[in-house]
């Protein structure tokens, strides 16, 4: 079924785009379904284009020769992903799998660039988003180099508490945990157990919550 202007308008990406320029894109986006777990592509593979997610979650990550995993970037509905071969015409840079069950717009690359000559709204759209995503690889580089694991545990225990009032982290399995942080299980387990033997978390049947923020905060701030 075609897509219409109020697809491309679910997208946060393009909500306020004018008219012309969303069914511009209606026209060239196919509506594309995965289950959680499903890669959508692997780093080094042909780009089929460019991702606008509408709902769920995607995870970008790239895999060491010795096969540890480490989290690039977790994609909210809203954004894009996998812009670089669009514009550069190389493979795609990461690997990408949906996290939960998402449902997403997919841009197919060399339309896109016809397009965006046409539209210059929305490559400017498309470099806005693109330079947020900058700006994240740019803190996870500062993160890897310039912060101990056990600091930027604390920086994620608080950033997964956040979408919750009552300070509880979102569920995440140690072996996830490690993949954000760049570091291996065990490490994390050793770090989860200081944190509660500091009294700044409990852990609840897996679930960690948040006892001493302010605390938590100052272990965030290490170097």
């Amino acid at each position: 079924m075609p897509l219409e202007i109020a697809d491309i308008r679910r997208a946060g990406l393009f909500a306020d785009l004018p008219e012309p320029d969303c069914a511009a894109l209606a026209s060239i986006a196919v509506r594309v379904r995965h289950t959680a777990g499903e890669m959508l592509f692997l780093a080094g593979d042909p780009s089929p284009g460019l991702y606008v997610l509408l709902s769920g979650r995607v995870r970008l990550s790239r895999l060491s020769p010795g096969g540890r995993e480490q989290v690039i970037h977790i994609v909210e509905p809203g954004h894009h992903f996998n812009s670089a071969p669009v514009f550069d015409g190389g493979p795609c840079p990461v690997n990408a799998a949906a996290q939960t069950d998402i449902i997403a717009l997919l841009f197919p690359g060399d339309r896109l660039r016809a397009l965006i000559l046409e539209h210059p709204v929305v490559a400017l759209r498309l470099l806005a988003d693109s330079c947020g995503y900058l700006r994240r690889l740019v803190d996870l580089v500062d993160d890897l180099a310039l912060t101990t694991v056990q600091g930027r545990l604390a920086r994620l225990l608080l950033t997964q508490a956040e979408a919750s009032e009552r300070g509880v982290v979102q569920p995440l399995t140690q072996s996830e945990i490690a993949a954000r942080l760049g570091t291996v299980r065990e490490m994390v387990g050793r770090s989860l157990k200081t944190f509660e033997a500091m009294g700044l978390i409990r852990i609840e049947r897996g679930t960690i919550i948040i006892i001493d923020r302010a605390a938590l905060e100052r272990e965030s701030e290490r170097g």
